[in-house]
């Protein structure tokens, strides 16, 4: 059933965490995948881990092909990536 106007929360009442990573370690079984984001930084030595996220390999598999799909939209219309080792 759907809600009322009245009884649909508002986008500032939602709370929902934000993180940035810009490292990631996945791990798999057959029946989920684990994706790990975590910051390398010169603050602090190794990598630390800000967040776990957990999914079915379908769900995986439909969201690399999202953010596949986006990453190119986004090279069409701001710039290329250059993904050559630094």
């Amino acid at each position: 059933m759907a809600k009322d106007k009245d009884e649909r929360m508002k986008a500032s009442e939602v709370n929902i965490p934000e993180v940035y990573g810009n490292v990631a370690n996945i791990s798999y079984s057959p029946y989920e995948m684990e994706m790990t984001l975590g910051l390398i930084s010169s603050n602090y030595e190794g990598i630390k881990p800000v967040v776990n996220v957990r999914m079915s390999p379908q769900f995986a598999k439909e969201l690399a092909q999202i953010l596949l799909i986006n990453v190119e939209k986004y090279e069409q219309q701001i710039m290329k990536l250059d993904m050559k080792k630094q």
